[in-house]
């Protein structure tokens, strides 16, 4: 039963990056509309199915339509219909010859399987294939319907015809599935890059934390009145060691992370310090920005890092898609924490994309990571994030830190 739900389930999919369906709704409605009208009139003309001609044409029709919706259920009504229709037509001596099926069903046919190839795995529309033909021909062979040379030669023709669509539509699928691995991969790449970046930064932040701890513990029995004894002498060396060596290692670590990137960046991170001097730049590049700072902002040099990355990724994502849309930027600081909120409005319709600026004159206020950056970023301090565009058709993204120990 779980083979069959998981068959049942199967729909259109969408585009990659998209929520649209590959295949849109309206055509295949219209080709069934087509279709009924077209095979009601056959089948009650040349067809003398008379009062069956209406039912007969809803069995052929239907499934283009339904396999916009439930694919497999779709070609399983018309590989069921074919022989049926096939049996009334014999059983009401019509003069139309099915070679394995009548010719107006093909037309049902061709756009079900497509469909089909489309959104199921190749192996399934391959069974689905083999079984269509094999019903048909059954069909006709049970029935004698037909002389047995031309259901050969039938056959023969819709297979290839049948086989066609398939390859389209698998074509097309395996198009689609290649799009999203590369994307997976580009993806995961992009996240790679943006945690070397973090731990990066975080380096930067540590690492003035270990050489004021190697030059306090150094420093110490020099600053002691009346001396320190030989055993506290000894641990502040112990200290002053280990303070070193794990600069020696962060340092060795920061160099395997760089690569080939280029050389060290010596410059400092930015913080909350650098907050006016980000949305001026902003402001320079044509967006109106509104800096508020609420309560006293007491963090830690690596949140206060991540506030500045936070607000930067948000900017940058303003400049490049809402130019000269109004934007605020919030912080506020509790006993709990900090967070951070970036609102923008709408961005005038007559407003052409502009360059975003950073700070120092650097093209882009971030490195392109945008909601990527802020996530990772975010989950590595054990807070929370939330990115979305508002009903009056602007975006916002708000950010939570939890205070942190050392803050």
């Amino acid at each position: 039963m779980g083979v069959v739900r998981d068959l049942y389930d199967v729909r259109m999919p969408t585009s990659p990056g998209t929520d649209r369906p590959m295949f849109r709704r309206r055509p295949l409605a219209v080709l069934a509309g087509i279709l009924l009208v077209g095979n009601t009139t056959l089948f009650a003309a040349a067809g003398n199915f008379g009062v069956l001609a209406v039912p007969a044409a809803v069995l052929a029709s239907g499934p283009v339509l339904l396999a916009w919706y439930r694919p497999v259920a779709a070609w399983v009504v018309i590989a069921v219909a074919g022989p049926l229709i096939t049996y009334v037509g014999v059983a009401l001596a019509s003069p139309m010859t099915p070679l394995p099926w009548y010719f107006n069903v093909l037309f049902t046919q061709l756009p079900v399987m497509y469909v089909l190839a489309l959104s199921a795995a190749r192996r399934v529309t391959a069974i689905a294939c083999v079984v269509t033909i094999a019903a048909g021909t059954a069909a006709v062979a049970l029935f004698r319907a037909a002389d047995p040379m031309a259901v050969v030669t039938g056959v023969g023709s819709w297979s290839l015809v049948l086989l066609a669509a398939m390859l389209v539509g698998d074509a097309r699928r395996a198009r689609r599935l290649d799009t999203l691995r590369a994307a997976e991969e580009v993806g995961r790449t992009r996240i790679l890059e943006e945690r070397t970046r973090i731990a990066r930064e975080l380096h930067d932040v540590v690492a003035h934390h270990m050489s004021v701890i190697a030059v306090q513990a150094a420093s110490a029995p020099y600053r002691v009145e009346g001396g320190v004894s030989g055993p506290a002498a000894r641990e502040f060396a112990a200290i002053n060691a280990a303070a070193r060596a794990s600069l020696r290692d962060m340092r060795l670590l920061l160099g395997a992370l760089r690569g080939t990137d280029g050389p060290a960046r010596t410059a400092p991170q930015p913080g909350l310090t650098d907050l006016d001097e980000l949305v001026e730049s902003v402001r320079r590049a044509g967006v109106p920005v509104r800096l508020a700072v609420a309560g006293e902002p007491s963090v830690s040099p690596v949140e206060s890092v991540t506030v500045y990355r936070i607000a930067q990724e948000a900017l940058s994502n303003v400049v490049r898609h809402a130019p000269a849309a109004e934007t605020t930027v919030v912080v506020r600081a509790d006993a709990d924490g900090v967070a951070v909120e970036v609102d923008n409005e709408p961005p005038p319709r007559t407003t052409p994309a502009v360059e975003a600026r950073g700070p120092g004159g650097r093209t882009g206020l971030g490195l392109g990571l945008g909601l990527i950056g802020m996530r990772e970023r975010v989950a590595a301090l054990g807070g929370e994030v939330t990115a979305g565009a508002t009903e009056e058709g602007g975006f916002t993204v708000r950010a939570r830190l939890p205070k942190g120990d050392d803050a």
